[in-house]
């Protein structure tokens, strides 16, 4: 009802907004058109070629009966009598004419019969229609498609049975109506190799529909579908059953001639349906009249003879085939108006280097041939030598200034391109100074260097003078400097540096020496108590501190002792014995946290600790280590020694 037709298409609108809101623009699709009425065809067997030769409609013949009123006709290639020839040409010219081979009376070599078409370019083949004139359909036989005319592959083959598929192509038969698994999947059917009808019989092969990607055609689909040269194999007619036996097993020329007459390959139309090549980016293809082949209207930004690349200036993102689903516009790249062509990079897209026409990085467009002394991916800086002024914008008509930089001052002409580029205190078109100069364009000797333009450092040194001005002499020291250009520490300090207030730091020596220098050694820290003892001054008999219970203590480094315990086995006076870790030369330059005095003993340093606790049956020593390290090849032995009172 007409009511219910309304309510129909009504909801499918409704659905349509509700599912797809804002559907992806498709692909462009040139019309497809009938691609063999303007094809070169050839074929290797014409009937009357040779001369007049007689034919008949196998429609007439009936085994066994006697035959009445044969519409036998002659044919005659040569014959200007249009009705008696049938030239390949007739084949796909639209008429009611047809082509026609040779029976199988002149030999049983016409049942191998080849077509070969033409297209003059490159078409994506979406079926071919095949129809037979005044003969059945051909039997066995294979359509083959080339894209140089040299190398054909098959696209389908043809079978008078299911059981010749095996025999003949071993291929598999596909029973039934043909249908596909894979977008180049290649069958054989005999689904078109009937006897009936016995002419006016048709063949349709379908290149795209049924097969998986039929409705957004994949790479596989395209490639299999794209040909020029459309090649027809026929290898066998298909003839009566009653025939079959007597052509089996009988010489041709022994056979009635009313028999072998009526068996030959005649066709009335091939239709070749295909559209041009644009890859999803055209919607027109109209026929060139001066290069006589067909070009595709490229839109989407797309160039090439089939829009198979991005047009000049359009390869900020690359080039993509516009499907029935997605269309893939190229998109513009953004050279700030600097150049008209681009490349697409995919580690500059990778890295995110490049900045598409919306400000945004997206993309991988190079920008090619930078003019008016730009450069960069996107011409947005300045080429070696010229700078983009602070606040101007890389659009700007004229961006880029020469930078200027002094030959005497500066490392290279090259001076910071833009201020994106700036480290420090450089700002836009500042010059790389040499060691001694200063200003913009190293144009001058900065502070403390003297004699533009040979500037020479002045005697004063910056980090150990008091000196406003390090050229101007005399050179008044720190407090803990000396020298007659304040270089250098006195005795006893280290470590010459600008920032303090005295020049150098004071040695710490541990009351052994008094002279220090900077350590150009690695430093670490150790803090592992592992094989911490305590031992007699002669060394002899250990007591190994007890595990500590305290967590706290644990995590503090420290070390639990029970005085009782040592005194059972060691004299009044006993030492701390430090593991290998801590022998040799460790003193450090710095002084550490902890206070107490070191005093020599033979070989060994022993430090008499004093605690408020005196008469404490337990003494807890907890040993905080600040020191620095450093490796040396002195082996003494260092201690802490502890006098029980």
């Amino acid at each position: 009802c007409q009511i219910c037709t309304i309510g129909i298409i009504f909801l499918c609108i409704v659905l349509s907004t509700l599912c797809f809101p804002n559907p992806l623009p498709s692909g462009l699709f040139p019309a497809v058109l009938n691609l063999a009425s303007m094809a070169e065809i050839s074929t290797n067997a014409t009937c009357g070629e040779t001369g007049p030769e007689m034919y008949c409609k196998l429609v007439e013949h009936v085994p066994g009966q006697q035959v009445r009123n044969t519409q036998c006709r002659i044919c005659n290639n040569n014959n200007e009598r249009q009705f008696e020839r049938h030239p390949i040409e007739y084949a796909i010219d639209g008429t009611n004419r047809w082509w026609q081979s040779p029976s199988i009376k002149n030999g049983m070599d016409y049942h191998y019969v080849t077509i070969t078409l033409d297209l003059q370019q490159v078409f994506q083949i979406a079926y071919m229609i095949l129809k037979a004139a005044n003969s059945p359909r051909p039997g066995n036989w294979v359509l083959e498609r080339s894209l140089d005319g040299v190398t054909f592959t098959p696209w389908q083959y043809y079978a008078i049975t299911d059981t010749e598929c095996l025999t003949r192509f071993n291929i598999l038969p596909r029973t039934g109506p043909p249908s596909y698994t894979r977008d180049d999947e290649i069958i054989c059917t005999s689904f078109y190799s009937k006897i009936q009808p016995l002419e006016n019989g048709e063949i349709h092969t379908s290149l795209i529909n049924g097969r998986p990607s039929a409705d957004d055609p994949s790479p596989t689909l395209l490639n299999f579908t794209s040909a020029r040269y459309i090649r027809l194999q026929f290898q066998r007619i298909r003839t009566l059953n009653a025939d079959l036996m007597t052509l089996a097993f009988n010489d041709p020329r022994d056979v009635d001639p009313i028999v072998t007459r009526r068996y030959y390959y005649s066709i009335k139309d091939i239709s070749v349906g295909g559209m041009c090549i644009c890859y999803g980016h055209a919607k027109a293809c109209p026929l060139n009249n001066q290069t006589k082949k067909f070009s595709c209207e490229c839109e989407h930004n797309t160039c090439g003879e089939s829009c198979d690349r991005c047009c000049p200036g359009y390869n900020q993102k690359p080039w993509m085939a516009g499907t029935f689903l997605t269309r893939h516009v190229c998109e513009k790249c953004n050279c700030h108006g600097k150049s008209e062509e681009c490349y697409f990079n995919q580690t500059v897209a990778g890295n995110k280097q490049s900045l598409n026409s919306k400000g945004e990085y997206v993309g991988g467009g190079v920008c090619v041939g930078c003019t008016r002394n730009t450069a960069g991916v996107n011409c947005q800086t300045c080429a070696d030598g010229y700078y983009r002024a602070t606040g101007l914008s890389p659009e700007d008509s004229d961006p880029c200034q020469p930078c200027s930089c002094d030959p005497e001052g500066s490392l290279s002409p090259a001076c910071v391109p833009d201020q994106s580029q700036a480290e420090g205190d450089l700002t836009a078109g500042s010059c790389h100074c040499k060691q001694g100069y200063g200003g913009q364009q190293c144009d001058r000797c900065t502070f403390g260097y003297s004699g533009y333009p040979n500037c020479i450092r002045c005697n004063c040194s910056l980090d150990g003078s008091l000196n406003k001005d390090p050229c101007l002499l005399p050179c008044v020291c720190k407090e803990n400097v000396e020298g007659e250009n304040c270089d250098r520490c006195k005795l006893g300090f280290y470590h010459l540096l600008g920032e303090r207030l005295h020049g150098c730091e004071k040695c710490y020596c541990s009351g052994v020496a008094s002279d220090c220098s900077d350590s150009q050694w690695t430093y670490h820290n150790e803090t592992s108590m592992a094989g911490w003892s305590l031992t007699a001054e002669d060394g002899e008999g250990k007591v190994w501190p007890a595990a500590s219970r305290d967590r706290d203590r644990d995590r503090s480094q420290t070390l639990r002792i029970d005085n009782q315990e040592a005194r059972r086995h060691l004299p009044a006076i006993y030492y701390w014995s430090a593991p290998g870790e801590y022998l040799g030369n460790k003193v450090s330059t710095q002084q550490p946290s902890s206070s107490h005095t070191h005093t020599p003993h033979t070989h060994t340093l022993h430090t008499h600790t004093h605690t408020p606790h005196t008469h404490t049956h337990k003494l807890l020593f907890s040993l905080k280590f600040d020191y620095l390290f450093s490796s040396s090849t002195v082996q003494e032995s260092y201690g802490l020694g502890v006098e029980a009172i």
